[in-house]
């Protein structure tokens, strides 16, 4: 449900918060597209952090560049898809990047030092502190990096709050989309 969503978003930000993360830390997110992304994505933005969605595909060549450009503090992911170990391969980037301090994942069987985040959607916090409030409008503050691919390699490209607000309604006034219809994307919250 929505409130079961909301909460889960709470609880995700208020577990950033308690690490000691501070306002603007940049927080890398390589998920597959499932409610994990969604609430990770949406709880980065409501602890008053940047998100820095990453694609799937990336292996560790790619996230070592691309997370070195921009000081990332934090890699969520999950332990694995497939045969493929997500929390083991970001476990092995935050070897090579001073700026991480923190590798959480959802899911079974995470390895040693890998922060498990499957709690966020249990009922066992009574207490959750406030969302971050941001003292100056949002609006137009970094929201997120997304990356694009150019002559140089990965290129990191900030976006602040009103252009995702933009990128996703554009969709729904180019299709004409009304009001409370339900909507079910393939597309991945890495791709913006």
């Amino acid at each position: 449900s929505f409130a079961q969503a909301d909460r889960a978003i709470s609880v995700f930000a208020a577990k950033l918060r308690g690490f000691g993360l501070q306002t603007d830390s940049i927080v890398a997110i390589q998920l597959p597209n499932t409610v994990e992304s969604i609430v990770a994505f949406l709880g980065v933005l409501r602890a008053g952090m940047i998100a820095a969605p990453m694609p799937l595909l990336w292996g560790h060549q790619d996230i070592v560049a691309a997370l070195g450009q921009i000081g990332a503090k934090t890699i969520i992911t999950c332990s694995h898809i497939g045969a493929v170990a997500y929390a083991e391969r970001a476990r092995q980037a935050a070897v090579e990047l001073f700026s991480i301090r923190h590798v959480c994942g959802f899911g079974p069987d995470l390895p040693d030092g890998v922060v498990p985040l499957d709690d966020v959607f249990g009922s066992g916090f009574a207490d959750i502190p406030a969302a971050y409030i941001r003292p100056t409008p949002a609006a137009l503050h970094v929201a997120a990096i997304t990356f694009g691919l150019e002559s140089r390699g990965i290129t990191p490209i900030a976006r602040n709050h009103i252009e995702l607000v933009a990128g996703g309604l554009e969709i729904f006034l180019a299709a004409d989309i009304a009001a409370d219809t339900p909507q079910l994307s393939t597309i991945p919250i890495g791709s913006f």
